[in-house]
């Protein structure tokens, strides 16, 4: 930055000097006669009205950019799109607009609305057709986003709704074509109807409606178009419409904040205080405390920011947004303006970081008079501004607050349950916090029952129970009538109950804990179609890295009243059960697979068992399980068990009897669990 201070909006730094910049004509203005201004007379509140004339001073609601035609100068018969600016002068997109029914978006253009065209009948029996035609009687200009579709043919957004003429009037006459336009010229704005009757019209002022309003209807042998005369000027973001002389191109003033206290007014020691954008990063610091004694500054920061390499403390005149923080305080922010010369002080007042919260128990009741205690995480007390620990009783709702409240990491506790103890940490904006001291506990009795037959209890259903602070408990339905039973639960309140089981669609239902007692939780589970009618079972060996070979049999009815055995020299004994695999090299898995027969599996009684194979490790570190699955028919597995061989009791050997499985022709399942070691080889059948 050569130019210091920075060079005023209108102005440019050419060889370390502030000039004004070149003019550049960007948006227009649009008068009547009698010097009132268009608008949209229901703006700026609104970004949809109807355009019409206003005595009040221009500002941004009756500034017009000209998007077309992007050549200078303006001349006549020019096609020209005039978009609407908001109140920082930058071009209106993608406001939401509110017309009749729909919500629209899209740029805020000046349009001319469009309304019914009767087209001629052919035959005076014909049907009556219609279309849309722009403009016409009582059809007004709106400064809009896109209209909505639904009169006959009118999709929406058609351009030439926001693409008029502009002509030149010399003399009560239009100018020829390619005149330039300038400031104080008379011209009219026409634009195409889609009436082949009528097809162009012009803008027409009317100060017969309430309120006074431009209509699209001035036409040949019909109403005079109306003669505006045209302002144009330059237009930028934030800065608005150029004045016609140009101000001093640099101007500033010294600038000291003034932080303290809002609710004693005491200076406030050791804070920081920044000007945010777009102003150049000024900054300052109030003084620190005094010590000894403690005492606070004066809380004035003098800002300056280095710019070309040189401290600068003046600052450029105009609004600046001032924003301070201090430890103990919540950040301050106000806007000042800085004059163009001199000094001025800008006061910041800030409010403490405050920590306020309740206590409640379980059952969410509050506990008035209890002792809460502020410290840091050790527990080690932490001092008020006045250097008292911060402790407090609770009000008659359980209330508490403590000011001024040191910024980072704390914990809040009471004297009653160490549970209920909350480390969080605090920044400028504070917080609210809730100790929840809990005084008992409640016992949660969950019903699994099958909703499918009249809600008869499941046992063997798994059970996950998830309290309101994260701990899950787990637990499984047994007993006469099957449950599952949780003690000592806590805390109080909102929690959720899972269950699961083999041939169930999972369930989770909400619960409420209570503070103490017992709670009962029904969970109803509905029958998972698929599993209840399988196409296939697989029983699936996985294993470790030895032994090398374990390999997986299975023996069953072969449909001709005998039974057949699958294993690696035999991969499909019968049609309907196969062996994938003889892995030979460890890890598995190995699978085999009992399909349907014409539809129906052949009824009876399948057992599993493995055999090491390779030996030279037994199966006690090998990690080998086996899982049974069902197929549905879109071949999605469903575990029906699964079995661990470091649950095998006893020494192991080298069959390893994992399980019995019985099945009807329609695939009902009923599992036996065996889990036994007992001597054999690969002929062996079980």
């Amino acid at each position: 930055m050569s130019c210091w201070p920075p060079c005023t909006g209108w102005c440019e730094c050419i060889n370390d000097q502030c000039v004004p910049a070149p003019f550049k004509p960007n948006a227009v203005r649009i008068r009547t006669g009698d010097g009132r201004f268009l608008r949209a007379i229901n703006g700026p509140t609104s970004y949809y009205g109807y355009l019409g004339p206003t005595s009040e001073t221009p500002g941004a609601w009756d500034t017009f950019l000209i998007e077309e035609p992007e050549t200078w100068p303006l001349r006549s018969g020019d096609r020209i799109v005039l978009r609407a600016v908001d109140d920082t002068w930058r071009p209106l997109t993608d406001d939401v607009i509110s017309y009749g029914l729909h919500i629209l978006r899209g740029p805020v253009y000046v349009r001319v609305d469009h309304g019914v065209l009767k087209l001629p009948k052919k035959h005076r029996r014909d049907p009556q057709l219609v279309t849309y035609q722009f403009g016409g009687p009582d059809v007004p200009l709106a400064v809009s986003s896109p209209f909505s579709p639904g009169y006959p043919a009118y999709t929406g957004d058609d351009p030439n709704e926001w693409t008029f003429t502009i002509t030149k009037i010399e003399g009560g006459s239009p100018a020829a074509a390619g005149t330039p336009i300038n400031t104080g010229d008379g011209v009219t704005f026409s634009f195409l109807s889609e009436n082949p009757a009528q097809p162009e019209r012009s803008w027409r002022l009317r100060d017969d409606t309430n309120p006074p309003r431009v209509d699209g209807d001035a036409a040949p042998g019909g109403p005079t178009a109306t003669v505006f005369t045209v302002e144009l000027n330059e237009v930028q973001p934030d800065l608005g419409w150029r004045p016609p002389v140009d101000a001093p191109c640099r101007q500033c003033a010294r600038v000291t904040a003034v932080v303290r206290r809002r609710d004693s007014g005491d200076p406030i020691a050791d804070a920081h205080v920044i000007a945010l954008a777009p102003s150049v990063p000024f900054a300052g610091d109030t003084p620190p405390a005094h010590t000894p004694p403690a005492r606070p500054s004066d809380g004035r920061a003098g800002l300056t920011a280095t710019v070309d390499d040189a401290v600068r403390d003046c600052v450029p005149a105009g609004p600046i947004t001032l924003q301070a923080t201090a430890n103990r305080f919540q950040t301050a922010t106000v806007t000042a303006q800085v004059p163009g010369q001199g000094a001025v002080d800008v006061p910041i007042p800030m409010d403490c970081t405050v920590v306020t919260g309740r206590v409640l128990d379980s059952a969410g009741s509050p506990m008035p008079g209890e002792w809460v205690f502020l410290t840091d995480r050790q527990g080690n007390p932490l001092l008020d501004p006045n250097g008292n620990p911060y402790q407090t009783k609770t009000d008659l709702n359980g209330r508490f607050q403590f000011a001024c409240v040191p910024h980072g990491e704390i914990k809040l506790s009471t004297d009653r349950d160490p549970s209920a103890d909350r480390i969080v940490t605090i920044g400028p904006t504070g917080a609210n916090i809730e100790l929840v001291v809990q005084l008992t506990s409640a016992t949660v009795i969950v019903r699994v029952v099958d909703a499918d037959n009249n809600d008869q209890p499941l046992d063997g259903a798994n059970v996950r129970l998830t309290t309101s602070d994260g701990v899950v408990r787990t637990s499984t339905t047994s007993g006469a009538p099957p449950q599952a039973a949780f003690a000592a639960v806590t805390p109080a309140g909102a929690a959720t109950v899972r269950a699961t089981m083999t041939g169930y669609l999972p369930n989770t239902v909400p619960a409420t804990i209570p503070a103490s007692g017992t709670v009962t939780i029904t969970v109803r589970l509905r029958r998972d179609v698929a599993v209840q009618t399988p196409t296939a079972f697989v029983m699936q060996l996985d294993w470790g890295a030895t032994p090398r070979d374990l390999d997986l049999h299975c023996s069953g009815p072969d449909n001709a009243g005998g039974r057949f055995h699958c294993l690696f020299s035999n991969m499909q004994p019968v049609p309907y059960v196969r062996l994938d695999v003889d892995d030979r090299d460890a890890t598995g898995p190995e699978r085999i697979t009992v399909t349907q027969v014409a539809g129906a599996f052949v009824a009876g009684d399948y057992h599993c068992w493995v055999h090491n194979f390779s030996g030279e490790q037994t199966f006690a570190n090998s990690g080998a399980s086996v899982t049974l699955l069902s197929l549905d028919a879109t071949s999605v597995p469903t575990q029906r068990g699964r079995w661990v061989v470091a649950d095998v009791p006893g020494t192991p050997d080298r069959l390893w009897n994992v399980m019995r499985f019985t099945i009807d022709a329609q695939g009902q399942l009923t599992v036996t669990t065996v889990m036994a070691y007992q001597p054999g080889n690969a002929g062996t059948v079980l």
